[in-house]
């Protein structure tokens, strides 16, 4: 069933939790922002776009962006997928999709020391959607 989903590693996450928190912190401080857009499916499989910025609204480049992506009704099913720069702070994939509507989206990028952390959710049935 791939509306059925267990949280992966549950159990060690919950472990590794004040290392999580810690992480989420450092994470914040750096004021990075992403927008994340995700088209709608065409021959099953979706274009996602993160536009990826600092504090001061500035691209964030050469980062290694990463995203593991699920429909909300297909919980079971992640999409995992790294990102390629398309431009100025700009990063996009293509990942296995047939659904429209809501996926949560938890998103990775990594620049040198710097580690950005954010789970989002993206509307995908959107008219006007990348």
């Amino acid at each position: 069933d791939p509306s059925f989903a267990v949280e992966p590693d549950y159990y060690q996450r919950a472990v590794l939790w004040d290392s999580t928190v810690a992480r989420r912190a450092r994470s914040d401080a750096l004021h990075w922002r992403a927008a994340v857009r995700m088209a709608p499916p065409d021959g099953g499989q979706a274009t996602i776009v993160v536009t990826l910025t600092d504090a001061g609204g500035r691209p964030v480049d050469s980062a290694d962006v990463q995203v593991e992506a699920s429909h909300n009704a297909e919980g079971a099913n992640l999409h995992r997928a790294r990102l390629v720069t398309t431009g100025p702070g700009l990063y996009t994939a293509r990942i296995p999709a047939t659904a429209q509507g809501l996926w949560r989206v938890d998103l990775t990028a990594t620049r040198g020391t710097d580690h950005f952390v954010q789970r989002t959710t993206v509307d995908n049935g959107a008219p006007g959607a990348p």
